[in-house]
């Protein structure tokens, strides 16, 4: 009995070393493994064993957030409004431009159908009378102005004409003449009488005076002749807007006979001199 006790006794002892055969064939070393997904998510239980009071709201005492500001839509009437101002402004605005296309395709069409000319101006004839330049400077002007329409199919209505006679662009006299009305292709002569002013030395300046004065003895004075109007070209169809013209009459030359006499004629061969045309 007391044999088999300490066998048993000895044969745990004895099996925690190798033995002597199992030494010269060691074990296998131990194998690693490592696992291939995630682990699971950790659960913390409640403590306490009872749900949260709270499930859906926020704790008490918790501060909310201030709500954002809400814009609106405008209101439906607003929104209309200012929509059918801006139709209503772009529909205003083709019209208008529509309008002037049309103005101006009218107008150029007729402008080439019509063919608008502006009359021709031409001295026929100048005299004066009575001229004198000392003491003071006097005298009388009559000269006859030719106005031609060219215009085969519109008449020419002018207001009444203004006539000045210059020297060297010192103003020397004045005068005016009735308006008339000039009908296609047609021609007419305006006769002007202007006067002096007598006694006034100061219509010229000291110098232009001394000017007139040594031409004049050369027996020979060269004046210029401007005369304005207001004209109107019609037909049955076309109308043109009133203008004014201006004519121009430059190089008048009125010859004298000697120093004494006081009347002279326009020096031109018995040729009308040409006057430049402005608008």
């Amino acid at each position: 009995m007391g044999s088999s006790n300490q066998e048993r006794e000895s044969s745990p002892l004895s099996s925690n070393f190798p033995s002597e055969k199992s030494m010269d064939h060691p074990p296998p070393p131990p194998t690693t493994t490592y696992p291939t997904h995630p682990p699971p998510p950790m659960y913390y239980p409640n403590p306490h064993g009872y749900p949260h009071p709270y499930p859906n709201a926020y704790p008490p005492g918790y501060h909310y957030p201030a709500p954002a500001p809400y814009y609106g839509p405008p209101p439906p009437y607003q929104r209309r409004s200012s929509s059918c101002c801006s139709r209503c402004c772009r529909s205003f605005i083709m019209c208008c431009l529509l309008m002037l296309t049309i103005f101006f395709l009218m107008s150029l069409f007729l402008a080439l159908a019509l063919h608008p000319q502006l009359p021709l101006y031409k001295v026929v004839s100048l005299s004066v009378t009575n001229f004198t330049t000392q003491p003071t400077l006097g005298g009388q002007f009559d000269t006859k102005i030719s106005i031609e329409n060219p215009n085969d199919k519109l008449v020419g209505y002018f207001s009444d004409f203004k006539v000045f006679m210059s020297y060297k662009d010192g103003m020397v006299a004045a005068g005016a003449a009735p308006g008339l009305a000039l009908s296609t292709k047609s021609q007419t002569d305006v006769i002007v009488r202007g006067l002096f002013n007598q006694g006034n030395k100061n219509s010229l300046e000291p110098k232009v005076m001394d000017d007139l004065v040594k031409e004049r003895g050369t027996n020979s004075v060269t004046f210029s002749l401007r005369t304005s109007s207001l004209i109107v070209l019609k037909s049955n169809t076309f109308t043109t807007k009133s203008e004014e013209l201006l004519a121009i009459c430059d190089g008048l030359r009125v010859k004298f006979q000697d120093n004494s006499t006081t009347s002279g004629e326009l020096d031109n061969n018995g040729k009308p001199v040409p006057c430049m045309i402005y608008i």
